[in-house]
């Protein structure tokens, strides 16, 4: 399950989260875009969805922690939208893996996948999301997504409902984008190390420690 290659690329998918989400909690803008590395790390283990789900998994649980303990403290209680964006990157996501490498790129299946991914992606986290977001921080968060409940609110929304409309609106749009980040990264991955990925860790022959 745990091979060198998938440890490097679990490391390196938590970085991506960390370094692009962080970034943007920072600048608080209405997006996130801490997932990327979750939907690129169940890309490129497409082959293996059980491995594909445990990698991303492990990696947006490590951002998860990192960007909690270093940026955003509220970031923590939402692991379960981090195990929904994970179970969706690996369901629907890797489904279309063969797609988004094809040579030459069909641009409008490209484009009209990438919107079919992310547009379910992000409802499935909105409405993960949603009841922490009310019962845990009464709908405010210190992302750039509290403006957004604001709004909701000052037109007369509950404040379920206020949380539930913000995530429908600005999720299934952060998701279109994670998604096209990830499939153009994946895209340009070389295969030499998808292949490695693929890979079983080798084991040592019986005598060789001997």
């Amino acid at each position: 399950m745990f091979s060198t290659p998938r440890l490097v690329l679990i490391a390196l998918c938590a970085a991506l989260n960390v370094a692009v989400g962080s970034i943007v909690y920072l600048l608080k803008l209405p997006i996130y875009l801490d997932s990327i590395g979750i939907i690129l790390c169940a890309l490129l283990l497409a082959s293996d969805r059980w491995a594909g789900f445990v990698c991303a998994s492990v990696a947006g649980t490590i951002s998860c922690v990192i960007i909690f303990l270093l940026v955003n403290p509220f970031f923590i209680w939402f692991e379960m939208t981090v195990l929904a964006i994970a179970l969706v990157s690996v369901l629907l996501t890797a489904r279309f893996a063969r797609l988004f490498r094809s040579q030459p790129l069909a641009h409008g299946k490209f484009a009209a996948t990438v919107l079919l991914c992310g547009v379910v992606t992000g409802v499935v986290s909105a409405v993960v999301s949603a009841p922490v977001v009310v019962y845990l921080f009464g709908g405010v968060t210190g992302s750039g997504s509290a403006f957004v409940v604001a709004f909701f609110l000052k037109t007369g929304q509950r404040l379920l409902d206020a949380a539930l409309l913000s995530g429908l609106a600005a999720d299934p749009i952060d998701k279109v984008l994670q998604v096209l980040f990830a499939a153009l990264l994946y895209r340009a991955t070389p295969a030499d190390f998808i292949a490695m990925l693929d890979a079983p860790e080798t084991a040592p022959a019986a005598g060789a420690a001997r």
